[in-house]
């Protein structure tokens, strides 16, 4: 499918979308940008579509004085000759058969437009659900589950979301506060594009108010565990197939690196050693235990053991 918005491959198809964007607003612990890219790379998996044209054109400056090259549109050249077009990177991945990953740049013009091409790729692909994942940063016990917050699209949507370990997000509801990308796009989903159940996870990443000796914020500038909270959620709602073990394996070397600075700090800092008791005990997430799903051959022969066992004792 191509149009002046869209380039998308025909024959791909998916059930669920998980989106984010790189350099965003929202991106405590790279979630929103590193996330998608972890995914991607993990799987090895192709592009399937991108966004074009009129995106590149009309949602994004050509650049922004004193930042250099950060926010102008990539380009190369070879041998001296362009070898590809003044370009963004909003592009679609086929993760899986039921999984795509969509992996964006947050757009600064025509939010409206932007949601046009996403949305219209989401019906392309033959999507249902949408998932948009961004972070924020707090005083995280490192080693504690991450607190992972939602807003959703459609009322009904609730039901199935309290058996997932979410908070829900009451933002701007008492005072006005700006939206990122991701709440953006669902607000626009839960008023036009009624066909879709969005879904805005945001994980909040470790970051502390102490500095180390060469003057770096103590926090996790990517926070594993916060990618493997989200996706044990992700995982046990859509009922996917997706190993976790080497995000787990990732997020506890690093807990356990940021836990060991915190606790050299509080050494010989009593004021910080008082913060991180008060942080610990009155930090509050909703905890989220996945189900053991288990083969109905074991079910029946741990239930044949335990009826041989009784008949034993009688």
């Amino acid at each position: 499918m191509l149009d002046e918005t869209v380039d998308l491959d025909d024959g791909v198809s998916g059930k669920i979308i998980i989106a984010g964007w790189r350099r965003q607003w929202s991106d405590g612990g790279n979630l929103s940008g590193g996330l998608p890219r972890y995914l991607i790379e993990q799987s090895n998996a192709l592009q399937v579509g991108k966004f074009i044209n009129k995106i590149d054109s009309i949602c994004y400056p050509f650049q922004v004085a004193g930042t250099h090259d950060a926010f102008r549109p990539g380009i190369s050249f070879n041998d001296g000759l362009p070898n590809r077009s003044m370009y963004r990177n909003n592009r679609f991945f086929q993760y899986s058969e039921d999984v795509l990953i969509f992996i964006g740049e947050e757009p600064w013009y025509r939010i409206d437009l932007y949601a046009e091409a996403f949305f219209k790729a989401a019906k392309h692909f033959g999507a249902k659900d949408v998932v948009f994942v961004e972070g924020y940063n707090g005083p995280a016990p490192p080693k504690m589950e991450r607190r992972v917050s939602c807003v959703y699209s459609k009322a009904e949507m609730k039901a199935k979301l309290d058996e997932f370990g979410l908070s829900y997000s009451s933002y701007g509801l008492r005072s006005r506060q700006g939206p990122t990308v991701g709440m953006a796009l669902l607000s626009i989903a839960s008023e036009k594009y009624l066909d879709f159940d969005v879904l805005r996870m945001g994980a909040m990443a470790p970051l502390f108010p102490f500095v180390t000796e060469n003057n770096n914020q103590v926090g996790l500038t990517t926070d594993h565990r916060s990618y493997y909270d989200v996706m044990r959620r992700i995982r046990a709602m859509f009922g996917l197939t997706i190993d976790l073990n080497e995000l787990q394996q990732l997020s506890e070397s690093e807990c356990e690196k940021l836990q060991a600075t915190l606790d050299k700090i509080a050494e010989t800092n009593k004021a910080a050693q008082e913060f991180m008791s008060k942080i610990e005990s009155e930090f509050d997430y909703s905890p989220f235990e996945e189900a053991l799903n288990i083969d109905p051959g074991i079910d029946q022969a741990l239930e044949d053991i335990l009826n041989n066992m009784s008949d034993e004792e009688s």
